[in-house]
């Protein structure tokens, strides 16, 4: 199995592969799943998930950063509103 940070890409080269046609259908199938999850997941999931990756702290706060500039895309983009647009600030200062 091999390791693919952009699933999304990941998923549609698998679908060509397979010779699927209309993969436009299964990759906004897995989009509005992945929607769905982001819009029910409970605020604490990402910095459950930002403690989980990596042990360095520079890297806890690149992600951090990331993630809220990710998290506010989704709010103003996507009118995915479950997240405040800092969801960790207090966390990023006491690293």
């Amino acid at each position: 199995m091999v390791s693919k940070t952009y699933f999304i890409t990941a998923y549609m080269e698998h679908l060509l592969k397979q010779g699927l046609k209309h993969e436009e259908v299964y990759v906004g199938d897995a989009s509005r799943f992945l929607r769905y999850l982001l819009s029910t997941a409970p605020e604490d999931a990402v910095q459950k998930f930002i403690t989980a990756s990596g042990t360095s702290p520079s890297y806890h706060r690149r992600l951090s950063s990331s993630l809220n500039r990710f998290l506010a895309f989704a709010q103003s983009h996507l009118d995915i509103s479950s997240f405040s647009a800092d969801v960790d600030s207090e966390d990023r200062e006491a690293l």
